[in-house]
């Protein structure tokens, strides 16, 4: 028996919650709830990814994300059915790139995608799945005989 069906939330500590909450509502991802503590300030507030998996933001942080060399998180990934549809999303939310898309190239894994950043500096990769990329061969392998697939790519 697996023991755990899905991840539930990732929490992010943020300097400015509000900023954070508009970000991520310009993504699709409205506020659903908050808590509070007993004299009113604001203590968690959750935003749905789906009915099963939600953002949890906490105010008070300090300093900024994005570190690449530090250890632990590195990035976050929103995966969409269309690159170029979300791309002109982002631009009409004036949610800038900071990796641009070009609609040609495709990565090491045969997926496309692009960068942008939360208010916080949080590095977030959008990416466009291929239905042949490196990650669903690798899970219907998996699947098919409980063997993880390595495989060797240029960087």
């Amino acid at each position: 028996m697996q023991p755990f069906t899905s991840l539930g939330h990732f929490n992010l500590k943020t300097s400015d919650l509000q900023a954070s909450i508009d970000f991520y509502a310009k993504l699709g991802f409205p506020e659903f709830l908050r808590l509070t503590q007993a004299d009113g300030r604001t203590w968690i507030v959750y935003l749905r990814i789906t009915d099963e998996l939600y953002i949890e933001l906490l105010p008070g942080g300090t300093g900024r994300a994005g570190d690449q060399q530090a250890a632990g998180l590195n990035h976050l990934c929103l995966t969409t059915p269309d690159i170029e549809d979300t791309a002109a999303h982002l631009a009409n939310v004036g949610i800038a790139l900071v990796s641009p898309l070009d609609p040609t190239r495709r990565g090491v894994d045969g997926n496309r995608g692009m960068w942008i950043v939360d208010p916080d500096g949080n590095r977030i990769e959008i990416m466009e799945m291929a239905p042949s990329c490196d990650q669903y061969a690798a899970i219907n392998t998996f699947r098919d005989t409980g063997r993880a697939t390595t495989l060797s790519r240029p960087i």
